[in-house]
């Protein structure tokens, strides 16, 4: 038997008296090897875990070795302390099987590990939980009166004479949008998180939603120019329109954002294999080599980067189009621009007959 063993080691004939105890053991479970020798190996073991043995010696008597089994044993002092035991049989060299050789190891730091880590966890899911219900509820309740102060807002912007009051008018109404978007924004992150963004998908021709999208930003950016460049004729995808319109405008409005020099926005529309891509191509700021995959981190915004928002933008492209099936990524060169490009599953077109 060793002696210098980390382990407890312990020997005990099939009947289960204690024929060896090495000074592990003896740290372990509090009991001399004197105390010990000649008795039964139930010594340790807790009444209510006793079948536990039997299980174990039918084991060795068939042959078998026990690897890991993970339980408790008793102290002198009558603690209980979880432990992981491996035990082999103990054969002579005739073959015959006399004993049981066992190695048990204190798991105690381990459970309590693993107890801290899943309290946690219950914890930060409790305060994810909460946090989503409280953007939920002040979601909806700043969406009531935000819609009833645009739609007033507006009324009043077409009735209204004077040219100085208008002006103002339309600044208020810009950033009630603005505000009405981020919300939007914050409805969508509680809805990722409960599984109900729910997605209309119907067949659609891409180009179209390219080009609507283009538009709606030519109308916001007049100083601005889009070019849109395809060789593709068409190019059919099974999509929520609005939605990929939502990517669209939002790798638009980042590649006009981003590029405080330039007024030129590229967008293109290609076929690799079975997935169409759409690329959105600015000559701004550009963004360093290991930012490219955490801009899609929530809540995630680069500290030298202008401008409004929450970091929300980007994470809700990555998720809308993965439910859609395709990816998002970015290539980029400080200085000098990046390019988005997102893909999305071609349909599978059955020929007319």
């Amino acid at each position: 038997m060793c002696t210098n063993s980390h382990d407890c080691i312990i020997s005990k004939t099939l009947d289960g008296v204690i024929m060896s105890w090495n000074p592990s053991a003896e740290k372990m479970f509090g009991y001399n090897e004197s105390e010990v020798i000649g008795k039964h190996i139930s010594l340790i073991i807790p009444p209510d875990r006793l079948e536990e043995e039997t299980f174990i010696i039918s084991q060795i008597r068939a042959g078998k070795k026990v690897e890991h089994f993970e339980t408790e044993r008793l102290t002198k002092s009558g603690k209980l302390i979880p432990i992981s035991v491996t035990v082999s049989p103990v054969i002579t060299e005739d073959g015959e099987i006399i004993g049981a050789s066992k190695i048990a190891r204190d798991i105690s730091e381990r459970i309590l590990l693993q107890q801290e880590k899943s309290h946690l966890y219950d914890q930060l899911k409790t305060l994810s939980d909460r946090q989503n219900e409280f953007i939920g509820l002040a979601s909806h309740e700043l969406k009531t009166p935000l819609t009833s102060l645009n739609g007033y807002l507006q009324i009043l912007e077409k009735t209204n004479e004077g040219q100085n009051s208008g002006h103002i008018i339309n600044k208020a109404i810009h950033q009630v949008q603005k505000l009405a978007r981020l919300i939007d924004d914050l409805l969508d992150i509680t809805k990722i998180h409960t599984g109900k963004l729910a997605m209309s998908l119907k067949p659609v021709e891409l180009k179209e939603i390219v080009k609507a999208g283009i538009e709606l930003l030519q109308h916001a950016y007049p100083d601005h120019v889009f070019t849109f460049k395809t060789d593709i004729e068409a190019v059919r995808v099974e999509v929520d329109a609005q939605r990929i319109e939502q990517v669209l405008t939002n790798l638009l409005t980042n590649a006009v954002r981003y590029s405080p020099s330039s007024n030129l926005v590229e967008i293109f529309l290609d076929v690799d294999h079975k997935q169409a891509i759409v690329s959105v191509r600015d000559q701004g700021l550009g963004i360093p080599e290991d930012k490219l995959e955490i801009i899609f981190s929530r809540f995630y915004r680069m500290e030298d980067r202008p401008g409004p928002g929450l970091g929300l933008g980007l994470f809700l492209c990555n998720e809308i189009v993965q439910l859609h099936g395709g990816r998002i990524w970015a290539e980029s060169t400080l200085s000098k621009g990046s390019i988005f490009r997102f893909s999305l599953p071609l349909m599978n077109v059955q020929p007319e007959l």
